[in-house]
């Protein structure tokens, strides 16, 4: 395969350009002019420059030749009004997906992300509802689920096989969100446990997703969604113990009890606060999500792709905590 990539400088992207390499897959990347491109360029990874917001004829062009297309480069809860957001993740998803069907490719994945249930409640697959009420101000999860209905409807108007795959909380080296916002956390005096800690949390590494991602190219099947939620179980307690590990660092822990976190949250969610370094994410949906148990056992990926994630638990947070030792 020659796969496009695009947001392949990103912390998914660095580690499917890795993982697609491993396999003997060519890779262009599409990056921004800004970017820093060389730990992609280490890997080999052919470098263009564009923007998911140019028109589908230009980013044509950079396809041209390339057999698979990724599109993962989003704003991920990244603030900015609801035009900007659209933007990118919507008007975005069409120009890339437009442009893979005018330069031929055979099948094109799309990387959504499991905000788009909502707050569905119990064990939630492939086959729950995506049509549930939203808080106003996630315009990830609203954009994510405009940008799922763009991907169907290109496939729909053009042909080109889409497979769309729905991540949780993505987490690894490169992360510039939720490792170094929980880094932060880590060095307080006192680190606060939601309940018990006990409670498995949806979170999966990167470089699990990556392989994930590799399947689905390989399996070149269209209409179809896969959800990537649960790689393997992680308690809230092991997923700070082992960062802080990586980190270097010994937390002194202290529990608060669930109904003072849900209480404090909804304080302060009707006062307006968010959660730091992301403006757009409910702060009732990180209590929900950090309180109860991960809720995507992400079953049919295994049974019919065979995805067996390949790193554990323990080494990716060991080495994501060396990396924001150094880094943040």
């Amino acid at each position: 395969m020659r796969v496009f990539v695009t947001g392949a400088t990103g912390l998914l992207g660095s580690h499917l350009v890795r993982e697609l390499r491993a396999c003997g897959h060519a890779v262009v990347g599409l990056v921004r002019r800004d970017a820093d491109t060389l730990l992609i360029q280490e890997q080999e990874c052919t470098v263009v420059e564009g923007d998911i917001r140019d028109d589908p004829e230009s980013l044509a062009e950079h396809i041209a030749g390339c057999t698979h297309v990724v599109h993962g480069a989003a704003m991920v809860y990244a603030g900015g009004r609801w035009p900007t957001v659209r933007s990118v993740n919507v008007d975005g998803t069409r120009n890339v997906l437009a442009a893979a069907a005018l330069a031929g490719v055979s099948h094109a994945v799309h990387v959504s992300s499991v905000a788009v249930y909502g707050t569905g409640a119990g064990t939630i697959d492939e086959g729950s509802p995506t049509d549930t009420d939203l808080p106003p101000g996630d315009l990830y999860a609203r954009s994510k689920r405009d940008a799922e209905a763009v991907a169907r409807a290109v496939e729909d108007e053009t042909g080109l096989p889409v497979t769309i795959l729905r991540p949780s909380a993505v987490y690894g080296e490169q992360d510039r969100l939720m490792a170094p916002a929980l880094g932060d956390i880590l060095r307080l005096p006192l680190v606060p446990l939601f309940g018990t800690g006990r409670n498995t949390v949806p979170v999966v590494y990167a470089g699990n997703v990556a392989s994930a991602i590799r399947l689905a190219l390989e399996a070149a099947r269209g209409k179809t969604t896969f959800d990537v939620g649960l790689d393997f179980p992680l308690t809230q307690r092991a997923l700070l113990e082992t960062l802080a590990d990586g980190m270097g660092i010994s937390p002194r822990f202290i529990s608060i009890p669930t109904a003072v976190v849900r209480g404090g949250a909804a304080v302060l969610s009707r006062l307006g606060v968010s959660m730091p370094g992301a403006r757009h994410l409910p702060l009732d949906r990180v209590v929900r999500l950090a309180l109860g148990e991960n809720p995507y056992p992400s079953v049919r990926i295994r049974d019919e792709l065979g995805w067996n994630p390949p790193h554990s638990h323990h080494d990716a947070l060991t080495r994501t905590g060396r990396w924001l030792a150094v880094h943040c």
